[in-house]
Order: structure tokens, then sequence, then C-alpha cells
């Protein structure tokens, strides 16, 4: 008889094998067998762990969805300076992304495979994170602490960069973290901060 335990540690090397292979041959491009062999399984075998594939994409990205949105919540209301802020925003993305590089990398394209129930959530979530994103550079701008731009573009920048860190991940899989995370906010902070 199985544990609770063996059944949840099968659902997540499921999972991860899902979103290795979601990350290489897209949602479309990746069959339920395919799954099951790379986790050593039958197929029909995969059903007592999960519902369907659409399953799978969906905890891949809600749960990170979520995340974010908890997170960013949580460092927009601290009493911290808006860079500081900004500081640990760089952190959030780097802790979550050496943490499952390849769930991250469904976020970009992959949500659109969504149902529409959860489409219209990812959508919103990710809404409310850039919006919580903005309002911190547009204190950041305000108190002259960064370069003035249009916060849109900035934001753009700042994003593609923490958003696309999952191929750096995916790649160099050994990479220190804190070293990462130390060069990203060199590059980063020092590329917005007001010199003046």
């Amino acid at each position: 008889m199985k544990t609770s335990e063996g059944i949840q540690s099968r659902k997540q090397q499921i999972l991860q094998e899902a979103a290795k292979l979601f990350r290489k041959k897209g949602f479309k491009g990746t069959s339920l067998q395919q799954i099951a062999q790379a986790v050593g399984m039958e197929s029909p075998s995969l059903y007592n762990h999960i519902k369907s594939k659409q399953e799978l994409l969906s905890i891949l990205l809600m749960d990170n969805a979520r995340q974010f949105d908890q997170r960013i919540q949580e460092i927009h209301d601290a009493n911290l300076s808006a860079l500081d802020k900004i500081d640990r925003i760089i952190s959030l993305h780097v802790e979550l992304t050496v943490q499952n590089p390849d769930a991250m990398s469904l976020m970009l394209n992959e949500w659109t495979h969504l149902d529409d129930q959860d489409k219209l959530e990812y959508a919103r979530l990710r809404d409310q994170y850039e919006a919580q994103f903005k309002d911190i550079l547009q204190v950041s701008m305000n108190a002259e602490e960064v370069v003035k731009m249009d916060v849109n573009f900035m934001m753009f920048m700042i994003l593609s960069t923490l958003r696309s860190l999952y191929a750096w991940c995916a790649k160099y899989k050994d990479y220190n973290r804190l070293e990462l995370e130390s060069y990203l906010k060199q590059g980063v902070l020092k590329g917005i901060l007001n010199k003046i």
C-alpha cells in the first residue's frame, strides 16, 4: 500500500517531468504517454496521480502565479524603501526560478493553453503583480532613487530580464544562486540608479 507521502512524491516527479517536456516540446506537443515514459510508468497509471495533462499545466502555472502574487504583496506592503523593495523582487525571481526553471519557463507562453477559468485567473494575477511592481518603481522614481523614464518601459526592461532567467538556470544548473542574485542586482539596480 502506497503512503500519501509516496503518492505526493510521485506526483511531484510527474510534475517535474511534465514541466521539462512542456518546456522542450510545448504543452500541445507533449503527450501523456511521453510524460508517463519519462517517469517510468504506463500511461493509464498516470491517472492514479493526475486527472489530465491540463491539470498538470494548471498546477505548474497557477502555483507559481499565486506565489508571485502573495510575495509581491508582502514586498509592496513592507516598511522598506522602494529601492529595497526592487532588491527583494529580484531575489524573489531568482529564488523561484532556481527552484524550478522548467516550470518558470512556461509562464511566458504556455499560460494561453490553460482552461478558460484558470486563464482569467492567471491574467488577473499577472496584471496585479505588474501593477504592484509598477507602483514600487514609480515611488522609487518620485523619490529620485532611480532614473526618470517611462515607468512601463523600466518595468518591461527589468521583468524581461527576470522572466527569461529560467534559460540561464536551465543551462547552468550548478550556478551559485547567491552569486547569480548578486550579479543581477548589480546589473539591474546599477543600471537604473539615479547617479545625481
